[in-house]
């Protein structure tokens, strides 16, 4: 069920590459272009430096992390333990969202591949 709703999210204009990790940085479930990698490193190094960022200025809670430039990165936290990224060229991170929201139950609860 998890790579249903990864492949659901990868509809999405412009999203290349959906994946979930857990807290530890493992790949929980994945959905890209044939041919590349996971960006698991990647993700966990977003995830990791935006929460030292947020704990060390005494922000609150880390939700989420949008990069925005010719190429775009949307890291959710969805529980503590589940972290989704949505990478990609092109389309609006706002919709990227909402679709996230929509699934955001789903996501939270499915069991892993």
């Amino acid at each position: 069920m998890l790579p249903r709703l990864l492949t659901s999210l990868m509809g999405q204009n412009g999203v290349q590459q959906a994946l979930m990790i857990d807290d530890r940085g493992r790949l929980l479930a994945g959905i890209n272009k044939q041919g590349s990698v996971p960006a698991v490193e990647r993700t966990v190094n977003i995830a990791a430096g935006a929460l030292e960022a947020v704990q060390n200025l005494e922000f609150g809670e880390l939700e989420e992390v949008w990069l925005e430039g010719k190429a775009r990165t949307m890291v959710d936290i969805i529980t503590p333990h589940r972290i989704l990224m949505l990478h990609g060229e092109g389309g609006n991170l706002a919709r990227w969202r909402h679709s996230i929201d929509l699934h955001r139950r789903s996501l939270a609860t499915t069991p892993e591949m």
